[in-house]
């Protein structure tokens, strides 16, 4: 597991300066962040806690929404060292603050945040129970923890002809979005991502309704699901402690 976890580390790092020219370009991405942004529910002064920032694309959509504090955790150093230019570059150091850091080890105070959104990030974490807990613990009452991911379950047996057809289903359209919308630079990182997806390397996609259950389990009180319109093999899970 350990291995597991250094390869997919290292993979982001190498993918890090590509990021923004290559997932960054694709619209369905964009409008994926838009719509979390949007369900959050943000108001003025909230304190939002980013698990996966990557680059920091949904970071600055909350901000440009309203005036904020974030705090953005990733596991990849590279990632975050393209994000920190963008903040000094936009004079936003007092209103984001980075730090280098998994969804499994993370540890905050109890009741500190209103919003903990991850877009297109858990599905990296094997063992999510923990997190969503720790999620649900981190949460102020009335807090909000936003989702934004594919549908897409890949649990089962590698050997299952079933299985692979079932993520096969979901890869093409994105494989299709990805030449259209971001070249062939964009297509090749899709395409190694998607064999990852299908040997569970380091991408252990759920379900939405599995969300909705690890949810409840943990404690939230009411859970929405709103798909991406137009891309509806994307959603948005909104649970609310």
């Amino acid at each position: 597991m350990k291995q597991v976890n250094e390869d997919n580390r290292a993979w982001f790092q190498e993918w890090a300066n590509e990021y923004d020219n290559t997932l960054g370009k694709v619209k369905r991405h964009h409008k994926l962040l838009d719509l979390v942004v949007k369900l959050s529910g943000i108001k003025r002064n909230d304190q939002i806690l980013d698990i996966g920032c990557g680059t920091g694309l949904l970071s600055l959509k909350f901000l440009n929404k309203t005036d904020c504090t974030i705090t953005a955790i990733d596991s990849s150093s590279q990632m975050l060292k393209i994000f920190q230019k963008k903040i000094e570059k936009c004079n936003l150091t007092e209103k984001i603050h980075c730090a280098q850091e998994s969804a499994e080890d993370m540890n905050f105070k109890p009741d500190q945040f209103d919003i903990i959104a991850a877009t297109v990030a858990l599905h990296h974490v094997k063992f999510k129970e923990p997190v969503i807990k720790n999620v649900y613990n981190y949460l102020k009452d009335g807090g909000r923890f936003v989702i934004g991911e594919i549908d897409m379950d890949t649990t089962g047996r590698l050997e299952d002809s079933r299985r692979l057809v079932r993520i096969l289903n979901y890869l093409k359209d994105e494989l299709v979005l990805a030449m259209k919308e971001g070249g062939v630079q964009a297509f090749e990182r899709m395409y190694d991502n998607g064999k990852k997806h299908i040997l569970n390397d380091g991408e252990y996609c759920i379900g939405f309704s599995q969300w909705t259950k690890l949810c409840r389990n943990a404690g939230f009180k009411n859970v929405e699901i709103s798909p991406l319109k137009g891309f509806e093999w994307f959603k948005v899970l909104v649970a609310t402690k």
